[in-house]
């Protein structure tokens, strides 16, 4: 398996026929499929040793529990008491559709009886959802605890993937790279004043200390990928590519604002 445009066309086509459901589309919108990991995985993928039959049902399924978690965190967490019935059945079937895209994760796997990887993605999303409460419940004090947790929420699944399958040093350096794309949507939703967060969190906000978290985490990323063995060409070279793009875009930029 290669991560050519056609390929992620043909898995992306594979995902959609798996989730639709003519119910769910009429009150709430389709999930997005999330194409940056949906590469990553297929990159992952091509360097395991899995069956090249089972690799696409692994990054089908891997990709339903993503959009599951995803679906599930469209449901806002207050309740206003003048909600019309239209308000409340939307946030229900939110709450369904995530629910169905986990059940159908089950399903595919179940057709190759692959208990063990089922196993592993049933406890990450036990531990992704127990870091979503810390967060539901204020249980953080600081700016970096803030980001440490929601990191791992947005990045666990993966690393989880890699690991079981023997290549956790492609999952450190594809755990960074999302990362990256975080702070970068963080800035832009800062500057745009779009920060989606609760109030609380707000207050820890410093668009500086967020500059700073993405030079470092470039600076390690660019390291390591440097350090990758010349079988991971293919990763590596669109990854030196994307940071020099945002060197030239983010980095130079926060250097004049400083």
């Amino acid at each position: 398996m290669n991560r050519s445009a056609k390929d992620i066309y043909y898995v992306k086509a594979e995902i959609e026929k798996k989730i639709k459901h003519s119910y769910l589309e009429k009150y709430i919108d389709k999930p997005a499929i999330d194409e940056e990991k949906l590469f990553l995985l297929m990159e992952m993928m091509n360097h395991s040793s899995l069956p090249e039959s089972h690799k696409q049902r692994y990054i089908v399924t891997t990709m339903l529990v993503q959009m599951a978690l995803d679906t599930h965190d469209k449901v806002p967490s207050l309740t206003s008491p003048n909600e019309n019935e239209d308000v409340k059945l939307q946030k229900q079937l939110h709450v369904l559709a995530g629910d169905y895209y986990s059940g159908l994760y089950y399903l595919v796997l179940a057709e190759i009886s692959d208990f063990e990887f089922i196993q592993l993605l049933a406890s990450t999303i036990k531990e992704i959802n127990e870091y979503k409460m810390k967060l539901y419940y204020n249980e953080i004090d600081s700016l970096q605890d803030y980001m440490l947790i929601r990191n791992i929420i947005d990045t666990h699944l993966l690393v989880q993937v890699a690991s079981f399958l023997n290549i956790s040093m492609m999952g450190k350096i594809v755990e960074k790279w999302l990362l990256v794309i975080k702070l970068i949507n963080d800035i832009e939703h800062f500057n745009a004043r779009k920060m989606q967060v609760h109030s609380w969190v707000k207050s820890f906000f410093d668009k500086s200390e967020l500059s700073k978290q993405l030079t470092a985490l470039l600076q390690q990323l660019e390291d390591e990928v440097h350090k990758l063995s010349s079988i991971y060409s293919s990763l590596s070279n669109y990854l030196e590519t994307e940071i020099t793009s945002i060197k030239k875009a983010y980095i130079s930029t926060m250097g004049e604002e400083g």
